[in-house]
C-alpha cells in the first residue's frame, strides 16, 4: 500500500518537474527573440491560456451531478432515473463489490474531455493525466474510509448520503493553481545548469579517453607491424638455412684437358723438337 502511495507522490513530483521545465524552456525561447517578436509570442501564450480555460463547468469529482452526467452520456440512461445502487453495479464490471482505482478513474473521462482535447494546441495531455490522478485521490480521500485504495459497496452508499455528494462545488483545474513557486523554478534552473555542466565535464572526459584509446591503438598497430617484420625476417633466415648450398669444387682435382689437346706420340714430334734433342 505504501508503495502505491509513493508511486502517486512520485507522479506528482514528475509532473511538477515537467511544468517547471516547460516554463524554463519558454523563458529561454523568449530570450532569443527580439522585442517585437517577444511581445507577439507573449500575447499568443496568454491567448492560449484563455482558450484552455474557456470550457464547460467541470463537476466536482464523485458528486451526484458528476455521476449523473456519466449515467446520461456514457451509460445512455435517463438522468431522471438515476440510481446510486444501479450506478455502482454498472461500473463494477467484474462484480467484486469494489470500485478499484482504474474503474474509478474511468468515471472522470467525461469531465476531463471538457477541458482537454488532443487536437487543441492549448491543451496539454500530460496535464490531463495529472488532473485524472488528482480527481481519483480526492474521491478516495472522501469515500475510502478504511484506506485500502478500494471503494466498497458500503462505503459508496454511505457517501451518497453526505452533503459532499449532493453539493457540487465544481473543480479547480491544474492550470488554475500554480504547480510551483518562482523560488522553486529558480532552484530547478540552478540544478539544470549544474547537470548541464556535469554532462559537459563527462563528455570532455570521454573525449579524452577516446583520444588515449586511439593513441594506444596506433602504438599497438605499430608494434604489431614491427613484430610481423621480425617474424618475416626470421622466416626468411630459416628458408635460407634449409636451402642446400651448391657443390664446392675440389682444388686438388686437375681439369682433364680436352681430347684435342692430348700429347703427341714421339713419332709425331715436330722437327724442331728432334733437332734440339740431337744437339
Amino acid at each position: 500500500m505504501k508503495d502505491l502511495e509513493n508511486y502517486d507522490k512520485e507522479r506528482h513530483n514528475e509532473f511538477k518537474r515537467y511544468e517547471m521545465l516547460k516554463e524554463h524552456e519558454r523563458r529561454e525561447y523568449l530570450k532569443s527573440l527580439d522585442e517585437e517578436t517577444k511581445k507577439l509570442e507573449e500575447e499568443r501564450f496568454e491567448t492560449m491560456k484563455k482558450k484552455h480555460r474557456d470550457h464547460p463547468k467541470i463537476n466536482h469529482p464523485g458528486s451526484k451531478d458528476q455521476l449523473k452526467e456519466v449515467w446520461e452520456e456514457a451509460d445512455g440512461l435517463d438522468p431522471n432515473d438515476f440510481s446510486a445502487k444501479t450506478f455502482f453495479k454498472l461500473h463494477d464490471p467484474n462484480n467484486d463489490g469494489f470500485l478499484d482505482e482504474n474503474e474509478l478513474e474511468a468515471l472522470f473521462t467525461r469531465e476531463l474531455e471538457k477541458a482537454y482535447n488532443s487536437k487543441n494546441e492549448e491543451d496539454d495531455m500530460i496535464e490531463m493525466e495529472e488532473e485524472r490522478l488528482r480527481m481519483r485521490e480526492h474521491v478516495m480521500m472522501e469515500i475510502d474510509l478504511n484506506k485500502d485504495r478500494l471503494i466498497s459497496w458500503d462505503e459508496f452508499m454511505k457517501y451518497t448520503n453526505q452533503k459532499e455528494f449532493l453539493e457540487d462545488e465544481g473543480w479547480e483545474t491544474v492550470d488554475e493553481k500554480p504547480a510551483f513557486s518562482e523560488e522553486e523554478l529558480q532552484e530547478f534552473e540552478r540544478q539544470l545548469l549544474e547537470n548541464e555542466m556535469e554532462l559537459k565535464r563527462k563528455a570532455h572526459e570521454l573525449h579524452k579517453q577516446k583520444e588515449e584509446l586511439v593513441k594506444k591503438h596506433e602504438v599497438h598497430q605499430a608494434l604489431k607491424e614491427e613484430l610481423n617484420q621480425v617474424k618475416q625476417h626470421i622466416e626468411e633466415k630459416k628458408q635460407q638455412k634449409n636451402t642446400p648450398a651448391p657443390p664446392v669444387k675440389d682444388p686438388s682435382l686437375k681439369l682433364q684437358p680436352p681430347e684435342s689437346a692430348q700429347p703427341l706420340s714421339t713419332g709425331h714430334l715436330p722437327d724442331s723438337g728432334i733437332s734440339q734433342s740431337l744437339l
